[in-house]
């Protein structure tokens, strides 16, 4: 039994699909009996009521379970503490730990990288069986928009259009926790999970090739961007996150190797033309 945490949001939804089609039964953390249905819908084999802030029924979810895929919820202030929940939780269980990290956690300019990088400290040093995931910026984030940017013409992010980014399928991240989790060779391993490098000048002219129609990149303004996730619900750390965030990526990109997910794959990760055609249909 596989436990997946988060498994309502895109990725946890993802890798409990990738994990049934490969047979591996997953037991999914839900805080709500709507979210219950919903995971047992994605594939799920059971569920078990809990939150990752309490450690007594993360405690009581991990039991019996062999490994642990650690989804964390984005830009959250909570995020150390919420790891030691979980390194705990592992460790009571004698399970492995998967912790879905992100691309170069290193980076202390942006908080919610940064944060990630000592919850990795904490997990390689406590001694728990563990393998760390660093995926890079998902390919999916544009689909909210998509129907707006066919429609305007328009393919907007709130950094610079010649910025690299290494985009990455999430169904490739899928592939890749799916084999991580059933195969303990991969144990003690950190892997950046990155696509292609490309910039959105780049994303528009595939874009324009795709749908048979002119899209431009440009550059969203800072406050507008933040009103609108404010808009979708985003706290106020997230905003401070997405505030650093954004002038990082003018400045450096966000670029990783996509040497690695490809190794794991045993074919070239999903560049995003591959992707566009897939949602354009």
């Amino acid at each position: 039994m596989i436990l997946v945490t988060c498994p309502g949001g895109k990725t946890g939804r993802a890798a409990i699909a990738a994990l049934a089609a490969a047979g591996r039964p997953v037991r999914a953390l839900v805080r709500r009996e709507a979210a219950a249905e919903a995971a047992l819908r994605d594939g799920a084999a059971e569920t078990a009521a809990g939150d990752l802030a309490d450690a007594a029924a993360l405690m009581r979810a991990a039991k019996g379970c062999a490994a642990i895929y650690y989804i964390a919820p984005n830009m959250d202030p909570r995020e150390r503490a919420l790891g030691d929940n979980v390194i705990a939780a592992a460790k009571g269980a004698g399970a492995r730990l998967v912790f879905h990290s992100v691309l170069h956690p290193q980076l202390e300019a942006l908080p919610h990288h940064w944060q990630r990088h000592f919850v990795e400290q904490a997990i390689i040093e406590s001694g728990v069986p563990f393998t760390i995931l660093q995926p890079g910026s998902y390919m999916q984030n544009m689909l909210p928009g998509w129907a707006a940017t066919v429609e305007s013409g328009v393919h907007r992010m709130a950094y610079d259009v010649d910025a690299p980014m290494s985009l990455v399928d999430l169904d490739d991240i899928a592939a890749a926790a799916v084999r991580v989790l059933t195969d303990e060779r991969f144990a003690h391993g950190i892997y950046e999970l990155a696509g292609p490098a490309i910039t959105l000048a780049e994303k528009a002219a595939v874009l324009t090739r795709v749908l048979g129609r002119d899209i431009r990149a440009e550059k969203q303004e800072m406050d507008a961007f933040l009103k609108i996730a404010a808009g979708h619900g985003a706290s106020d750390y997230a905003q401070l996150c997405m505030a650093r965030m954004m002038p990082h990526y003018d400045a450096h990109g966000l670029v990783g190797s996509p040497a690695v997910l490809g190794w794991l794959l045993g074919r070239p990760p999903t560049d995003f033309e591959t992707f566009a055609r897939r949602v354009a249909g």
